[in-house]
């Protein structure tokens, strides 16, 4: 609770001034210091305190905690809003600066934009601001973004001198300013001692993986020390939809197996407990340092070392306790980790593992079941065997005694009584229970005599399966719920007149050893459930004359036999499944557990679900282990002896591979992912399911219904929608793939093959498409103009697929995308071809010919920063014999109006330039005569495209208007009477 407090102060308090957070400071110390004086603990006539002791002292630890929560926040927001950085930040300022790397520079993924140069952002203290007229000394955090090859080489604790501008932060921030860096940076002092051999072991790693594919050399590092700088844009969105992103997050688990390494290891050469669990604590701090002080490492690293602690000193390891004591210490040092994604996903998984985990797989494993040595313990532990004498575990009472009838003859066939201590037990009987009255008011009361039949109706009652038997367990867990199938327990209350004496139906239930017996193995908690709280089993009916202990037992009811006869049929036929092996429940138990904590989390942060995520982890724990064992180890021994280093990154690349497989098949499976409202709403909903489905899944019969429900469902979402709505839809001829704020075509070449017109900015994205239409062969890409909104997708493309050709425009600068695409097919061994107006090609039903650019010919200057290369783009005439299509690249008015003058054309489907941008021809719209208009373009993108003056052009000439961003994928079709336009949707 205090834990959960502070965090969520620091959460509402870092968006708030800082006298916002010294007044919740203040507020809550004076809380405290008033429950303490006003609510005094109180003691008990025995000496006990009293439950309001207790959670006065949860709330007066909650209220302290917050305090120092909003001390802290008020504080880190003072910092960063004061100071000469902030003002500047608010003019825009033009500085030179001395900067203070604090992590690895990350490169950013491109958005679809059109530069070319490779983009860094990384943290850092600001040290020293300089302007044109002034000098000051400061130290504050910023957010450093920059372009050029040489970020990705710098390493945390390096000093740069860098000029460029200072910006306001976004609201809420945790940093000062953002630095937007021109030019290149000077290199003021090189990184220190530690973070030097941090670099080189993570380097070392890298190089050692270049005997690996390139899918693995990428993964193994991310896997490892969280290095995912070379990681495959492909694999990363396979993981992210299979809920293996964690895997590349270092966290506990990467801790536990390098601290479990070194104390076996430890204990191999003969070191003391202690020495061990420092030579652990050292272990983690190391490996902390390689991968990076991240939120996840960090929470990791302080609940390792209280563990270690705990071992060290001999003291008793709470989890919990631990989880709670690192919360709340990184949330008051480090209080911008209140509002990171990354910490919270981090922290409620391994909530999730420690409270929710141990009872699953308890439930899986049948835990609180005993073993057939537990079921019939004497005092020591050993079990009774058939013909053995041994008393029962006596539990001495407090006044009165028990006198069981003699022999131990039943009453009724199917009902026994105790035998006395000593007595012989015969074959196949149940053990005696032990001797113990009702407890009334502190006093356990006397148990009347129990009277009897025949002994040979108990014994042919009461026999049990033998021990052997496969089949025993479960018929215990079927006998647990309906004591009619076992004829073991007593179902009935002799004495109607005496409840007041007698628990509620008779003899307690003893199917596993209670805790409080000595002796007894296991240490369960005792099943206190007793057999009159089942609704299936009422009193029975007498005939008003009270047992005088002598007489034999009424008989039972012929209402209350009919009624146990339906709840065991009821229980035969919803019998449950077998119980698992322990190893194999905690195997489920453990990432289902962390997926059910974290799924909260993922809804507010991304809006979705991952229902597949616990099948795909199961999969690959095998495999985490092994790989990040040899890793480190190759890591370690890479800067002494690099084949040995390579040796062992052989075998890690089985695993890595692996991983990578289960992660391609799980996204790929129907519903990987499922779209869910983001933010509060989405966290709502979430919440209003679980209060449904609870109570549902709680009921064996309602659970049969549900199953029955989502495999229905399941059957017309996979098997009769694909029927009845297929996609692509029959007869398609061309396919523009949503992805995002770029293009991405298909073009019809036959059955399972396609000619891709550009390739969209994400790899990942492009190849979904692929697969959804069953693109397995490429004849030919032809690739519009070297940005990344058109070219970053090409590994999409050539992933699992064979791909003949690729044509690129004559016109390209030597630098940036180009160069990548042209060193992308080398590597691939792919003919790479500049095309000149008038070649053709025709595959299946398409005939494509190029219009443009002239290779002779210089490409139209435009008026915009990357015009001359959008004016430069392969423009394609695509002819079907139902109709025709023109794709114009990223064409601006002045390259338009040249196409138009010098070759005319007609076309039905115009898949319009530049995403719908402002810079249009309308005489170039409407020279082609089209019926349709198709807009490739990302939604919410930063360049406002389509313009709503080309959107208006467009409906003026009477086009229907396609949109990706609203539509989704967007097929052509042919039809009878010509072709028609089919969406998706989203």
């Amino acid at each position: 609770m205090p834990a959960l407090a502070a965090w969520a102060a620091a959460m509402v308090l870092l968006g708030c001034p800082a006298g916002t957070g010294a007044i919740a400071a203040i507020t809550a110390a004076l809380g405290a210091a008033a429950t303490a004086w006003l609510i005094r603990p109180r003691v008990t006539r025995i000496g006990w305190y009293d439950i309001t002791s207790h959670w006065r002292n949860i709330a007066i630890a909650t209220l302290i905690c917050t305090a120092a929560a909003s001390v802290s926040v008020a504080l880190r927001v003072h910092m960063i809003t004061s100071g000469p950085v902030p003002e500047m930040a608010g003019e825009n300022a033009y500085v030179t600066a001395q900067i203070t790397l604090t992590d690895d520079p990350k490169r950013r993924p491109n958005g679809g934009g059109h530069f070319n140069q490779e983009s860094y952002v990384t943290p850092a203290a600001l040290k020293i601001v300089q302007t044109a007229t002034s000098r000051q000394a400061v130290n504050v955090p910023v957010t450093v973004f920059a372009t050029g090859r040489v970020w990705g080489g710098f390493l945390p604790s390096q000093h740069l001198e860098v000029t460029g501008r200072l910006a306001r932060p976004t609201t809420g921030g945790t940093v000062a300013a953002i630095l937007l860096v021109r030019g290149p940076p000077k290199v003021l002092t090189p990184p220190s001692v530690l973070q030097t051999a941090a670099g080189t072991v993570r380097a070392g790693l890298r190089s050692a993986a270049d005997v690996l594919p390139p899918e693995q050399r990428g993964l193994l590092p991310g896997l490892v020390v969280g290095d995912v700088s070379r990681m495959d844009q492909q694999v990363t969105s396979d993981m992210r939809e299979a809920g293996l992103s964690h895997l590349n997050a270092v966290s506990g688990a990467n801790l536990a197996i390098v601290a479990g390494a070194t104390l076996a290891l430890s204990r191999v050469i003969g070191l003391p407990l202690p020495v061990r669990a420092g030579f652990a604590a050292v272990a983690m701090v190391l490996f902390a340092v390689v991968a990076r002080p991240s939120p996840s490492v960090l929470r990791a690293l302080l609940m390792g070392l209280v563990a270690a602690l705990a071992m060290g000193t001999g003291r008793t390891k709470d989890g919990v306790a631990a989880l709670s004591a690192t919360v709340l210490l990184l949330i008051l040092f480090v209080p911008e980790l209140a509002r990171s994604y990354g910490f919270a996903l981090s922290v409620t998984a391994t909530a999730g593992i420690l409270l929710l985990a141990p009872r699953w797989r308890d439930k899986m494993s049948r835990a609180e079941d005993p073993t057939p040595d537990e079921r019939t313990p004497v005092p020591g532990g050993a079990p009774i065997t058939s013909g053995e004498r041994g008393p029962a575990p006596v539990e001495a009472p407090i006044t009165g005694s028990w006198t069981p009838a003699p022999g131990g003859a039943p009453t009724t066939s199917g009902i026994w009584t105790p035998v006395p201590a000593g007595a012989p037990i015969d074959s196949g009987a149940r053990t005696p229970v032990p001797a113990r009255g009702p407890t009334t008011f502190g006093v356990r009361t006397p148990v009347p005599q129990w009277s009897s039949t025949t002994r040979d109706r108990r014994t042919e009652a009461i026999q049990p399966a033998p021990f052997g038997n496969p089949g025993h367990r479960d018929q215990q867990a079927l006998n647990a719920d309906c004591p009619a199938v076992s004829g073991s327990y007593e179902r009935t209350n002799p004495f109607p007149h005496a409840d007041h004496h007698l628990p509620r139906g008779g003899i307690e239930r003893h199917d596993r050893p209670s805790a409080g017996h000595d002796g007894l193995t296991g240490g369960k908690e005792r099943d206190a459930r007793l057999l009159g709280d089942r609704d299936d089993h009422p009193a029975p009916e007498h005939d008003g004359q009270a047992p005088d202990g002598r007489g034999d037992q009424p008989a039972v009811g012929g209402r209350q036999e009919r009624q146990t006869s339906q709840a065991c049929s009821r229980s035969s036929v919803l019998g449950r499944l077998p119980p698992l092996p322990r190893w194999a429940a905690e195997a489920v138990a453990v990432p289902a557990a962390a997926q059910v904590a974290v799924t909260p989390v993922l809804v507010l942060m991304a809006g979705e679900l991952t229902p597949v995520a616990v099948i795909a982890n199961l999969l690959v724990a095998p495999a985490v282990a092994p790989a990040t064992l040899l890793g480190f180890a190759a890591a370690l021994i890479s800067p002494l002896w690099v084949d040995g280093a390579r040796l062992l990154v052989i075998p890690a690349g089985y695993a890595v591979g692996w991983i990578i497989t289960v992660a391609r098949w799980a996204a790929n499976l129907p519903f990987a992912t499922v779209p869910w409202p983001a933010g509060l709403p989405g966290l709502a909903l979430l919440l209003l399911a679980a209060v449904v489905a609870i109570p549902i899944l709680r009921r064996r019969a309602w659970r049969a219904v549900v199953a029955t429900l989502v495999v229905a469902a399941l059957v017309v979402v996979l098997v009769i929608r694909p029927i009845v709505v297929p996609w692509p839809p029959k007869g398609w001829l061309m396919v523009m793939c949503d992805v995002g704020q770029g293009d991405g075509l298909i073009v019809a070449a036959g059955p399972g093959r396609a000619v891709v017109v550009d390739t969209g900015p994400d790899p990942a994205v492009m190849d979904k498409c692929l697969r959804r239409v069953g693109i397995v062969e490429v004849p030919l890409v032809i690739l519009t103009h070297p940005h990344a909104d058109h070219v970053d997708g090409l590994p999409g493309v050539l992933r699992g697929r064979r791909v003949g050709a690729v044509v690129v425009s004559p016109h390209r600068p030597e630098e940036g995308s180009g160069i990548r695409t042209s060193a992308l097919l080398a590597q691939h061994r792919i003919p790479e071809w500049t095309v000149t107006p008038g070649a053709r090609w025709r595959f299946g039903p398409s005939e494509l010919t190029v219009l443009a650019p002239d290779r002779d010919s210089g490409a139209s200057h435009g008026y915009g920063e990357g015009s001359e290369t959008n004016n430069a783009s392969v423009v394609i005439h695509v002819r079907w014999r139902s109709g025709s299509a023109l794709l114009g690249g990223d064409l601006e008015t002045e390259a338009q109006d040249e196409l138009l003058n010098r070759y005319p054309t007609r076309a039905d489907i115009l898949k319009v330039p530049h995403h719908g941008s402002h810079r249009q021809s309308p005489e170039f719209l409407r020279s082609f005569g089209a019926r349709a208009a198709l807009i490739s373009v990302g939604a919410d993108n930063e360049y406002g495209h389509p313009a709503p003056s080309t959107l208006g052009v467009l409906r003026g000439l009477g086009l229907a208007v396609y949109r990706t961003d609203q539509s989704g994928d967007v097929a052509v079709v042919e039809r009878q009477d010509g072709m028609a336009v089919v969406v998706r949707g989203r």
